[in-house]
């Protein structure tokens, strides 16, 4: 068998199944048969030009799956390993890779965003990057390992410690491990938001304190009832920069904001620094999943973090047009193509 299934970006609002060529490993790669690979919001951000992609495209990136073959030089993987794919290979030469900082390497070309991805019934990933699954994980909860690898990094920048509070913004899958990730690290009180019921109602399954409807009046004065000073950190999942902007108004002083979620390029917010200064304020972005993939592994393997709760539907590659046209309405979390 020389050819597969993929589903292919062409061009923006231009997505297609198609049979193409079975990818080839380089000596230093793994050929994987795709298991699962979950859909980000990076994805449809892609398709819609919202975020960058390389045309064309076999996108997903969040992908688990079996070693079916291997490069000459690869010596730490076997075929028949089941793994989950940390998609952001760095150049290692970098300025920024040189200083540790690798998520930030200038020179990446994730998988599934400008390298093929998962969505497809094979794939191809440099041997570094494709992680080994503990026995008795299962490959749907591998293909969750990197959007919580994701969310651990959000929890780092969130400096989240014992007795802190924190209030989500956004409790898709993404949302949803966030403030569990808050609760793993100490926080003491986890307030959640989303104007989707069935996500409120399972972030309070999954552990959190409280639930609230964006859409209604008067959030933050629901939340001043519980936390008269505001929550110490306030984390923004949904990716809309009028959260954010509040947000920065009704942290706690001496707070932390995280711009977790992916807000359109050209969007922008109003703050004052003054403000900031005052209030000895916070700001800051989370990016990627710099060595936090095999950590978040162990929190899966280990039961502390739920991620297969999350996982709401499963989709065939032939039925790609209703996956995405589904992606985030009611009843969903986290979409997750089979091929």
């Amino acid at each position: 068998m020389s050819t597969m299934k993929a589903i292919v970006f062409h061009k923006v609002n231009d997505m297609t199944l198609e049979t193409v060529p079975i990818p080839e490993p380089a000596p230093d790669q793994v050929l994987i048969k795709v298991a699962a690979c979950g859909i980000c919001a990076t994805d449809p951000h892609i398709l819609h030009g919202v975020w960058p992609g390389g045309f064309p495209l076999i996108p997903g990136h969040e992908a688990s799956g079996e070693v079916v073959e291997t490069g000459k030089a690869v010596t730490n993987l076997r075929i028949g390993d089941r793994i989950t794919v940390d998609p952001n290979v760095a150049c290692g030469y970098c300025e920024f890779c040189q200083r540790g900082k690798v998520h930030l390497c200038k020179n990446q070309k994730p998988f599934g965003v400008f390298a093929p991805g998962g969505f497809a019934e094979y794939a191809v990933i440099a041997a570094t990057h494709a992680l080994k699954l503990p026995d008795g994980m299962s490959l749907e909860e591998g293909a969750m390992c990197e959007p919580a690898s994701c969310c651990l990094r959000g929890t780092q920048m969130a400096k989240i410690k014992m007795g802190d509070s924190i209030m989500v913004h956004g409790v898709g899958a993404i949302g949803n491990m966030n403030a569990q990730y808050a609760r793993l690290c100490g926080a003491t009180t986890v307030i959640v938001s989303d104007p989707i019921e069935s996500r409120r109602k399972l972030a309070l399954k999954m552990g959190a304190d409280y639930a609230f409807d964006p859409t209604e009046p008067g959030l933050y004065e629901k939340v001043r009832k519980l936390l008269p000073d505001g929550p110490d950190v306030i984390m923004d999942c949904a990716g809309i920069p009028a959260i954010v902007e509040e947000a920065v108004k009704q942290v706690a002083r001496g707070g932390t904001v995280v711009a977790f979620g992916v807000c359109d390029a050209g969007e922008y917010i109003k703050v004052s620094p003054s403000y900031i200064n005052d209030n000895e304020l916070t700001i800051c972005g989370s990016y990627n999943n710099p060595v936090t993939q095999y950590p978040s592994i162990q929190a899966i393997a280990s039961g502390r973090l739920r991620v297969k709760e999350l996982i709401s539907h499963y989709f065939k590659l032939e039925e790609y047009r209703e996956a995405f046209e589904v992606f985030g309405s009611e009843g969903t979390t986290k979409l997750v193509i089979k091929p």
